[in-house]
């Protein structure tokens, strides 16, 4: 028999199951061949090397077990911190995908300069990742030197950093540029921005030098290449301007420069230059406070349209040579949808007609109950000549019937006000037009910050039907307002108002809750005005309720009581009281025509004369009850209430005045102003032109016309012309009754025409006009003291002060008469405070 063996296994690669496997074997081949099996002690001997970190892309680690998570390196981060970034997490599966992701995590921290991992395998089987880091260096402090300009606080708000933070080169790099911008924004454009890397690296003090140098003003601004266009038309497309003392900065912006050319580029595209190229470059004066911007253009050539097809969106590419009517275009014919567009064959090729010729042939199939019609016009140059065709594509979709309309959002204002505003009838074509218009009618009532008309899918029970939804977001339809206000015409004034545009004067409150909090006496779409206006010659004060849809009708009504003050002291010196109440009814006729039939009645009272007082004021001085039934009709087709860029308005009155007052005496008048937009620029902004004519005429009865009641040019309603005296003058005063003088005493037949025209020029907010105006006012119909003027003014559109604008006119008459007063400036303005 052999003695007792000792057995070794030696060690087989890194899986420690396999030394334990040949442990085993030895055993059971000692047993075989009747050995002594080896001693326990030797389990002790067989045992893996010393365990050494692996690259944690070794395949041999995927998807074990992972034991613990180390981190090395850490002295300010605490270790849950790191943790709390990462995905891999102890009795995971190690993934060497995740590792990386967790090492691009912790790098975004800005924590850390530098990080790793490594993975070491455990003689379990297991795996250990250690990461190992190096931590950012932290910002002792941030000093900034050589800025006068720009304070150290919105400076180091730019960089980006603090003191006692960790310092990221990414973040400082990002802040010098903030800061040369923000120098670049004052005219600083050749303004330098450092940091003194090196006491960054030794003592963590962030040193920002700034050499500001001189600003830059922009001189001069020169446009060479350009032939077609003007330097002034090109003027007008581009922001960079040149230094003008208060009124113009003249900054140079590289940003603004980019946006300049941008504009000049879409300026000549629009009117068929495709080819155009528009660059610039900048010229800096030696000393650099001064700088000289040129755009240097190449026009090419104006393109045309030589010829323009309506085809299906499924005909094939070369259907620009097919014949369309071999297509179908569902309701229209070729020969009726080509009749929609703008763009006609010969015309300059424009992207803007090209647009609004795809809008017109929307609409028109929108109109048809197409709401999903899609329309698209692709354009090719065509031979050696400046010409190109276009192919206007159109998928007409299907149509569609109107289901019922449902809405949305509305918690103050009742369905009823909403609902009567969209022309929409369930059971009848879906009209994509009437869901514009009830969109646009949503948004003037003013009692909403947003409204979305959108049809909704159809329902599987009825397929050709669908929905519409209506979504409104209410807004503060209530104010009470405080200002001043001055006008050449009305003095100075103050004014207090309280307005409330959803009123619903039925609305009672059912707790004092209710009242305090506003949710009482509002929803029904009523408009309630109290105002009190005291002035040096104007004083007004008023209540007033109005509802445009008198029981959900087509009929409109309101009331009102007032009190007024008027000194004509500097006129005809006298002064003029009147109180009283009016009441009307409206009726709409139609989509552009509507009624209105009004009762007024009022108690005058003139007083304070003088010597120098008209005669014929002191006659009629009352005090004496006045009232006047009148009916108005009006036709109004403008595209805005407030700005209006085109269409008309024609107002025809008739009254009777004198119906239980003292003088009876029947009045007609007609007014006519008509808009029309003769130019648009990129931004949109439209030059709009306005005119004007107006007549009146009082058919007197043998006691006269009142002189409260008889018409007056002048001022703002005459620009030139001193207030109120275009006018017929008075036979005597009170001290000399048969003497005449120059007070007017007003007439019974008036005339006024007018012409102006609005231009851009300052973004929406500023504008300036040149008009013209003329009139007359006699006491019959004549024109043999007709007075004309001419002038200038300004436009203001300021949102503060409402969406009309401040006025300031300068006017000089070039036909006048004798005894007319001049008044060169004349304005209105109302400014709250």
């Amino acid at each position: 028999m052999l003695g007792a063996h000792t057995w070794r296994a030696c060690r087989l690669g890194p899986d420690p199951a396999a030394w334990r496997v040949a442990a085993m074997a030895a055993v059971v081949a000692a047993v075989a061949l009747g050995l002594e099996p080896p001693r326990a002690t030797c389990a002790t001997t067989i045992e893996p090397s010393v365990a050494q970190p692996i690259d944690i892309g070794d395949e041999s680690l995927q998807d074990r077990p992972i034991a613990r998570i180390d981190f090395k390196g850490l002295k300010r981060v605490t270790a849950q911190e790191v943790r709390n970034n990462l995905r891999t997490a102890p009795g995971q599966p190690f993934d060497a995908a995740t590792v990386r992701a967790d090492i691009a995590t912790l790098y975004r921290l800005g924590h850390f300069d530098a990080v790793e991992a490594d993975a070491t395998l455990l003689p379990d089987g297991s795996v250990a990742i250690t990461y190992i880091m190096t931590e950012q260096p932290i910002v002792a402090d941030i000093q900034v030197v050589g800025n006068k300009v720009i304070p150290d606080q919105e400076i180091v708000k730019a960089i980006g950093l603090f003191p006692g933070g960790p310092r990221d080169d990414f973040l400082v790099e990002a802040g010098v540029r903030k800061v040369r911008e923000l120098y670049r924004k004052q005219g600083y454009y050749s303004a330098e921005v450092r940091v003194d890397d090196t006491m960054l690296e030794e003592t963590g003090i962030l040193i920002i030098r700034v050499i500001e140098g001189p600003r830059v003003r922009v001189r001069e601004v020169e446009f060479t290449g350009n032939e077609v266009f003007g330097d002034d038309l090109l003027e007008d497309q581009v922001q960079t301007s040149t230094w003008i003392f208060i009124f113009r900065k003249g900054e140079l912006d590289n940003e603004q420069l980019t946006d300049d050319v941008a504009s000049l580029v879409a300026f000549y595209k629009d009117r068929g230059f495709i080819d155009v190229r528009v660059d610039h470059r900048v010229e800096v004066s030696p000393d650099g406070e001064e700088a000289k911007v040129v755009f240097v253009i190449e026009e090419g050539r104006q393109y045309t349209l030589r010829s323009v097809r309506i085809a299906p969106a499924q005909a094939p590419p070369d259907a620009i040579n097919l014949d369309p009517t071999a297509r179908s275009l569902a309701v229209f014919s070729p020969e009726q949808a080509l009749g929609l567009l703008q763009l006609r064959p010969g015309d300059v090729f424009t992207a803007v007609g090209v647009e609004r010729s795809e809008s017109d042939v929307h609409r028109a199939y929108g109109e048809m109950g197409f709401v999903d019609a899609q329309v698209a016009g692709d354009w090719v140059r065509v031979g050696p000549e400046p010409e190109v065709d276009l192919l206007v594509r159109v998928n007409p979709g299907r149509s569609w019937t109107a289901g019922i309309v449902r809405i949305q959002g509305n918690e103050l204002t009742k369905d009823n006000v909403i609902r009567r505003d969209i022309p929409i009838q369930p059971g009848r074509p879906l009209d994509g037009s009437a869901l514009e218009d009830a969109n646009k009618k949503l948004k003037e009532l003013r009692l909403f910050a947003d409204v979305r008309v959108t049809p909704q899918p159809p329902d599987p029970r009825e397929p050709d039907v669908r929905d519409v939804l209506v979504e409104v977001k209410e807004m503060n339809t209530g104010s009470v307002n405080f200002g001043a206000g001055i006008g050449s015409d009305s003095g100075v004034f103050g004014s207090f108002s309280l307005v409330q545009r959803n009123f619903d004067v039925a609305d009672y409150p059912l707790s004092f809750n209710e009242l305090v909090t506003g949710r009482a006496f509002r929803g029904a779409g009523q408009t309630f005005n109290f105002t009190l206006q005291p002035g040096n010659e104007v004083s007004n004060y008023s209540i007033a309720l109005s509802d445009p849809r008198l029981l959900d009708s087509q009929w409109g009504g309101g009331t009102s009581i007032f009190y007024r003050l008027r000194d004509y002291e500097s006129v005809a010196n006298y002064k003029e009281k009147r109180y009283g109440a009016s009441a009307n009814v409206t009726r709409k006729l139609g989509d552009v025509w509507r009624g209105n039939l009004a009762y007024r009645w009022e108690h005058v009272e003139l007083y304070d004369f003088d010597g120098n007082t008209p005669l014929e004021v002191f006659e009629f001085r009352g005090p004496a009850p006045t009232d006047s039934m009148s009916l108005t009709i009006d036709r109004t087709t403008t595209d805005s209430r407030l700005q209006p860029t085109k269409g008309s308005q024609l107002s025809l009155r008739g009254s009777y005045h004198g119906l239980m007052g003292d003088y009876p005496y029947w009045e007609a008048g007609v007014e006519l102003t008509t808009f029309l937009a003769v130019d648009e620029d990129l931004l949109g902004r439209r030059s709009v032109l306005r005119a004007s004519v107006e007549a009146r005429r009082c058919f007197e009865n043998p006691d006269g016309v009142p002189i409260y009641e008889r018409y007056y040019l002048g001022g703002r309603t005459l620009r030139g012309f001193a207030f109120r005296t275009v006018s017929p003058k008075s036979q005597g005063t009170i001290d000399n009754p048969t003497t005449p003088n120059d007070e007017p005493v007003g007439g019974t037949y008036l005339f006024y025409a007018g012409l102006q025209q609005e231009f851009p020029l300052f973004d929406k907010y500023v504008s300036w006009v040149a008009f013209t105006d003329s009139g007359t006012v006699t006491d019959s119909p004549s024109f043999d003291e007709y007075r004309v003027s001419i002038g200038v003014g300004m436009r203001l559109y300021l949102p503060a002060f409402g969406p009309v604008p401040l006025a300031f006119d300068f006017a000089v008459p070039i036909k006048r008469e004798e005894s007319d007063k001049t008044q060169v400036f004349s304005f209105t303005m109302d400014l709250p405070f």
